[in-house]
């Protein structure tokens, strides 16, 4: 689990040198000062990750006529954090000269605060799609972050269906499509939405860093809802393993105009400062197509299954081959012979420029997907036009017993790029199981 960061300062009023702060600190980043009013950037793992995250490509600077360095990072998109951040051997490596503080703080979610330290990057690529220069990153443990100071700059959706966080101000949606909006408040770069609890509204941070809609348990205990001990309480705190996420209930829940029925409401166990009494989280929000334009949190409906939206989705990465009829250029069908494993036959179309993992759900008689959470990944190290393989994906007896009913073929839902330190591959071809990531319950 991850949380997000906020980062305060305290030098309001003061010159800049006095606080020992660099001039730039506050320095929102730079876009392409002209072309489209909108950048479509692909999302990784769409269907099965827990958070959104993209691929960017971070520069640092050229130096004593030595080229700049780049290294390629996978960054969680993180309404919650105020700003950007990178874990300090990138920046290292980057050659980034971070600058620290105690005159301003990076507060995370279980609110304990630590001095700020950072740096300035160059330069912060998205494929062909965008390039940001002067990003202010913060100095993370373990995570990269793509913040607050870079969504709300020009507004942002994230639509998991199509796979994609758009950057600036997305193409209205037809006029037949259902979707709700509404009003937000700015707070220290992210936003706070009013979510209805039991007929009663708390403002709560929009944190698509969060996976669950947390609420301070001072307030839940106000409005009468009886708390029930978590089973496996999760930690907040590296520092205080006393800290934990141990007590949620279940009220009522709605968002504007939009009705979500009972849901899960986990207890914070400490009052948050400031105007928010906790996080909306994903675990609400991932029912919809969402983002921040103009002031208002908008939301859209998802699909109830995602296969109808592949072929948008998958068509996401530029650089994948194009079949025609054949998404993804690949096809696969469940082999007869019963084994312990399930056994599966892959061919690719065409050949793809770059490591490949494809997602697969099971289909029923009549080409529909079955509602399981339960799909095939495969990934090849080489897609070749014209290979053909039979892989076993290896699945534990009972699972199988629930999963192999019903399913008479494969259709493909995703692709993604392999990429270097996430999920490597150990061979030509692996397979394995995924579960969706709609909506994450704990306990």
């Amino acid at each position: 689990m991850r949380w997000s960061l906020r980062v305060a300062t305290f030098c309001a009023g003061l010159a800049v040198a006095s606080c020992a702060l660099p001039p730039w600190i506050g320095h929102p980043p730079v876009f392409p000062s002209s072309g489209a009013p909108a950048w479509a950037i692909p999302l990784y793992d769409p269907l099965t990750g827990v958070a959104p995250k993209v691929i960017a490509t971070v520069c640092g600077a050229a130096s004593a006529g030595k080229p700049r360095r780049c290294d390629d990072a996978l960054l969680y998109v993180d309404s919650g954090s105020s700003h950007s951040a990178l874990p300090a051997a990138t920046l290292a490596r980057l050659g980034v000269e971070t600058t620290g503080s105690r005159l301003a703080t990076i507060e995370d979610a279980a609110g304990e605060r630590r001095a700020w330290s950072g740096g300035l990057v160059p330069e912060v690529r998205f494929g062909d799609a965008l390039s940001l220069t002067n990003v202010v990153t913060v100095v993370h443990d373990q995570t990269a972050i793509l913040g607050g100071d870079v969504l709300t700059a020009h507004g942002w959706r994230v639509d998991f269906d199509r796979g994609t966080l758009v950057l600036g101000t997305p193409p209205p949606p037809p006029a037949s499509a259902a979707r709700v909006r509404l009003p937000v408040r700015g707070f220290h770069g992210g936003s706070i939405a009013d979510l209805s609890v039991q007929g009663r509204t708390v403002p709560l941070l929009l944190d698509t860093g969060a996976p669950i809609t947390v609420v301070d348990v001072s307030w839940l205990k106000a409005l009468g809802l009886p708390l029930r001990t978590l089973n496996h309480p999760w930690p907040l705190s590296a520092r205080d393993r006393s800290l934990v996420l141990g007590e949620a209930t279940r009220a009522d829940l709605r968002l504007g105009e939009l009705e979500l029925g009972p849901r899960q409401v986990v207890a914070h166990p400490r009052a948050p400062e400031g105007p928010t009494r906790g996080m909306l989280g994903l675990d609400v929000l991932s029912d919809f197509a969402f983002g921040v334009t103009d002031g208002a949190l908008e939301l859209a409906p998802r699909a109830p299954s995602p296969l109808a939206s592949a072929p948008e989705r998958i068509a996401r990465w530029p650089d994948l081959p194009r079949c025609p009829d054949q998404p993804g250029c690949v096809a696969a069908a469940l082999e007869p012979e019963p084994t312990a494993a399930v056994r599966v036959r892959i061919r690719v179309g065409a050949t793809a420029p770059r490591a490949q993992r494809y997602l697969f759900g099971c289909v029923d008689g009549g080409g529909r997907l079955r509602d399981l959470p339960i799909w095939i990944e495969i990934g090849l190290r080489a897609p070749t036009a014209g290979q053909e393989t039979v892989v076993e994906v290896q699945m534990p007896e009972r699972l199988r017993q629930v999963w192999a009913p019903g399913c008479k073929g494969l259709a493909l839902l995703d692709v993604n790029p392999v990429l270097a330190g996430v999920h490597p591959m150990t061979a030509d071809v692996d397979a394995g199981i995924a579960i969706a990531g709609r909506r994450v319950h704990i306990d």
